[in-house]
């Protein structure tokens, strides 16, 4: 530390050690000084485990996952509207998703809407059969993590 006796302003040291002091002229009163001391090595630590962080849970893969995702469930849904609707109409007369059987159970009548879980299990086995397409159109299921890479071809080497 420096020695404080003809000093006129109140400044911010750092010890060879790391310690962080407020050193003030004698006779001035403690006015309230708020010290944020940060070093490099800090922020760089901090910056490098979000960093890890991002990659070991990869965020980034997920979210685009995500949003790739929801674009491939309106494009099948619009496959759907384009596509299949028309034959649907064309075969019950009428929208799928509308159909109903109505039943009585005493006085008061019940609606099974059949027709929209019909619907919903076309449109899902669709959107099965275009992302299978799709994987295997664009070869992306040859695509593997390294770590998956190497214990497979450490199986293959102990065979």
């Amino acid at each position: 530390m420096t020695d404080t006796s003809k000093q006129t302003e109140t400044r911010v040291v750092q010890t060879k050690d790391g310690d962080v002091h407020v050193v003030q002229p004698k006779g001035h009163k403690h006015r309230g000084v708020t010290v944020l001391f940060e070093t490099d090595d800090v922020v760089r630590e901090q910056a490098q485990g979000f960093s890890n962080f991002l990659k070991d849970y990869a965020v980034v893969g997920l979210a685009v996952a995500f949003i790739v995702g929801q674009q491939a469930n309106n494009v099948v849904k619009q496959l759907v509207a384009s596509f299949v609707d028309p034959w649907v109409k064309i075969i019950f007369g009428q929208d799928l998703s509308t159909r109903e059987a109505h039943f009585h159970h005493g006085v008061s009548p019940v609606n099974v809407p059949w027709g929209a879980f019909v619907y919903a299990l076309i449109e899902f086995f669709l959107v099965l059969m275009v992302l299978y397409a799709l994987i295997k159109l664009l070869r992306l299921d040859k695509f593997k993590k390294p770590k998956e890479v190497k214990a497979e071809e450490k199986k293959e080497d102990k065979k």
